[in-house]
């Protein structure tokens, strides 16, 4: 019973919030801005905990030194880690510098250090198994194309037929993260069996589309359920076929060190391009980073640069 008032009483502050002003004018200020839906999901989401640990306040007239109570209290009192305490900081900072023009010293001196650790990265004849483990067509062609061109979740099943370009051999991706187009190289192979995926369903829309709901009892195919389908795979549904494999029998034991996500296959096509001698330059260019720094990470787990390494020092001058 306590539970079912709590969730009320989440809902009747949320619906209270949302009503006010100054959170509405905030609200069509990040969805101005470039950045991912989930980002302004979470910005919205951040300055809503605010707004209920000062109930009794008008957000827009906290001083600089509650804010920074509000952030040192996650990290004291409920104790989140930095990674999620910088999100909070993102989004208030969005709020009280980037929208209110709040630029307090605070902003400057906050430096919140977020755990880094390596990702999870499985080794080629890992990868095929785990290929050949999905049980469902669809979604081994999702999944065959994040990691054949290292694309996110988002990028991959937002594809349209339109954004291959076979004369080329190059796949296009349209408003990747930092809403940037980039283009990835191909192989022939995954040409030919993404336009046999495609001749399948042939949706003029979207070259992974969803099914809908009750196509079956419809009467419809697979393809023709597809076919219809104004709306791309959501995610989801990419997320839970990702977890239907994992757990399946074995696999979650030889990988219990960490889960294997959507992103690990995005790991993989940057750390086996790196392993074979692809530079990192061009490697960031693939995979839409705004610079080297986060694809050099990728090198801690490439054998390439350790190997080179021993072969240069097995050449110095001996003692």
């Amino acid at each position: 019973m306590k539970k079912a008032q709590t969730n009320s009483n989440r809902k009747n502050t949320s619906s209270v919030i949302t009503s006010l002003k100054w959170y509405q004018d905030f609200a069509r200020f990040v969805e101005l801005q470039a950045l991912p839906p989930r980002t302004r999901l979470s910005y919205l989401a951040w300055v809503r905990q605010l707004h209920a640990a000062f109930p009794r306040r008008h957000i827009t007239k906290l001083k600089e030194s509650e804010v920074l109570d509000f952030l040192i209290a996650l990290r004291h009192e409920r104790g989140l880690k930095d990674s999620t305490i910088n999100q909070a900081l993102c989004a208030l900072r969005s709020l009280f510098r980037d929208h209110l023009g709040r630029d307090w010293e605070g902003w400057k001196s906050i430096k919140i250090r977020r755990e880094e650790p390596l990702p999870n990265v499985l080794s080629r004849e890992e990868v095929a198994r785990f290929l050949a483990s999905v049980r469902e067509g669809r979604f081994r062609a999702v999944f065959t194309v994040m990691y054949h061109c290292g694309l996110r979740l988002g990028e991959t099943i937002h594809l349209k037929p339109g954004h291959i370009d076979s004369a080329r051999r190059v796949l296009r991706v349209v408003g990747g993260k930092g809403n940037k187009d980039r283009e990835v190289p191909i192989t022939d192979g995954l040409i030919a069996r993404l336009r046999r995926f495609w001749k399948a369903h042939r949706n003029p829309e979207w070259m992974f589309p969803a099914t809908g709901r009750g196509w079956k009892s419809a009467g419809r195919t697979l393809g023709q359920a597809m076919g219809r389908s104004e709306r791309p795979m959501s995610d989801a549904s990419v997320q839970a076929a990702m977890r239907a494999t994992v757990i399946s029998p074995g696999w979650d034991k030889r990988h219990g060190r960490r889960p294997v996500t959507c992103h690990t296959l995005r790991h993989c096509f940057a750390t086996h391009l790196l392993d074979a001698g692809v530079s990192v330059r061009l490697v960031s260019e693939y995979l839409g980073h705004a610079s080297l720094k986060p694809t050099l990470v990728y090198l801690h787990l490439t054998g390439v640069s350790e190997s080179k390494a021993r072969e240069i020092l097995a050449r110095f001058p001996a003692l």
